[in-house]
């Protein structure tokens, strides 16, 4: 899906990521910290600027430097502009033509044609030179229509391939029925995953609904989202790599970028090696296991295991690119390790060696008449919490987690309603940040 039409796409993620997203670093902030020049940087955030509407990027100063960063209204924008970054693949004259001058021939015969009925077909009517095009080249446009495109089907007769056009799919559906369809996929573009792809499959309808049936439909916005975030579509190639090699059951090597303070500690650490091309790029060979979403924050999480069955967890937004390997392993080897280590995971963090899973005691307080409904919410959200009712209006919900620190932005959506009565750390980290923060506001000194 991706490979057909991206080229380089590992830059412009990391562009992305750092410029317009995060929206904290210069041109020249950014070649210090990816080491790459310039002059690349520059032709990369013209080309996106290209790509992204004007109307989603924001420009501030700081000093003489001019600091990019992305936003948008979600509830007047319903598609996700981030998609259009990857429309990046540069094609030739010649590429294009081959592609419509190939459909065209096998339309016109209306019969399953060999490569080289093809080739002549195009040579007596003047489209194609062989000083220019070589057989080859044919047969691996030819390959791609079928195998990536899915336009053509091939046929293979004693060793020899057939080409015909991919039957009509959508024909047994009416007009009617097919602008249900495209409200519907105008629906799922967004909410299922990999967005892309249902992008790709809304503009392919549209383009079928135009060109074979004469139906116009302009735009797609039946549908706004509320909470629903664009930047993870950045990450959906990556996201696609892993998705195939976990269903393959193939190991992957991830290449990462490492911040300068841990530049020289991983480089100790064995398994983590160094790539010589760039300081600061390291890698890891694990065994894909499964791929977390956190709802809350918008982020992908790859939760795998190195050679001596350690639990890693990565965020995707923090990988560069993978590498699916040669080597296997069987995913039913890490189920009992998983459920060990991930079982009592509030979002993304395994449980250490040696260490057992916290105990966190929270007491709520609500009013009992109007305010029920709060203990239900509370113990949807933490499948493994039990309640205690002390009193009317009074509770105490026991959760076990592996890092009672995941639970912080949980606890901070109920504040007023609960204290933290077990785990001292968290209560003191809790009491920490709402100090700092009523400090920033001038509330407490």
């Amino acid at each position: 899906m991706f490979s057909d039409f991206i080229k380089h796409y590992n830059i412009i993620r990391d562009i992305l990521r750092d410029c317009f997203l995060y929206g904290c670093f210069s041109r020249d902030g950014l070649e210090t910290k990816r080491n790459v020049s310039s002059r690349k940087i520059s032709y990369e955030m013209r080309r996106i600027q290209q790509y992204v509407e004007e109307e989603y990027i924001k420009v501030d100063k700081d000093g003489r430097y001019k600091l990019l960063n992305l936003t948008y209204d979600f509830m007047r924008h319903s598609d996700n502009f981030l998609v259009s970054t990857y429309m990046t693949k540069s094609f030739t004259r010649t590429d294009l033509l081959i592609y419509f001058l190939i459909l065209l021939y096998i339309q016109s015969q209306n019969r399953q044609c060999s490569l080289s009925e093809i080739e002549d077909g195009l040579v007596e009517g003047g489209y194609l030179s062989f000083d220019r095009i070589s057989s080859k080249t044919i047969e691996r446009k030819l390959s791609e229509m079928c195998t990536s495109f899915g336009i053509l089907s091939c046929e293979t007769v004693k060793r020899k391939k057939f080409y015909s056009i991919t039957p009509d799919i959508l024909k047994t559906l009416d007009d009617n029925e097919l602008r249900e369809l495209f409200v519907a996929v105008g629906l799922f573009k967004n909410i299922i995953f990999p967005v892309v792809a249902g992008y790709f499959c809304e503009q392919t309808l549209k383009d079928y609904m135009y060109f074979e049936r004469n139906i116009s439909e302009n735009n797609n916005h039946c549908f706004s989202y509320r909470n629903v975030h664009f930047h993870p579509v950045i990450e959906e190639q990556v996201l696609w790599e892993i998705l195939k090699a976990m269903h393959e059951e193939h190991k992957i090597k991830i290449i990462y970028h490492l911040p300068h303070k841990n530049q020289e500690k991983s480089s100790k650490t064995q398994g983590y090696a160094a790539n010589g091309d760039c300081k600061r790029q390291c890698s890891k060979t694990l065994a894909p296991y499964k791929i977390r979403y956190d709802v809350r924050y918008g982020r992908f999480y790859l939760v795998s295991f190195d050679g001596s069955k350690n639990c890693i967890v990565s965020r995707l937004d923090r990988i560069e690119s993978v590498e699916i390997l040669e080597d296997t392993f069987r995913r039913k080897d890490y189920d009992e390790l998983y459920d060990k280590q991930m079982r009592y995971s509030w979002s993304s963090m395994p449980l250490k060696q040696r260490k057992e899973p916290e105990k966190v005691k929270l007491e709520v307080i609500i009013d009992e008449e109007t305010e029920g409904y709060i203990i239900e919410k509370i113990l949807n959200e933490s499948p493994n919490g039990t309640v205690e009712k002390i009193e009317d209006g009074r509770y105490h919900v026991t959760i076990e987690v592996n890092d009672s620190g995941e639970l912080i932005p949980w606890i901070r959506g109920y504040a007023g309603y609960v204290r933290v009565l077990e785990s001292k750390e968290l209560a003191e980290k809790i009491f920490s940040d709402w100090k700092e923060m009523l400090s920033s506001y001038g509330v407490v000194q």
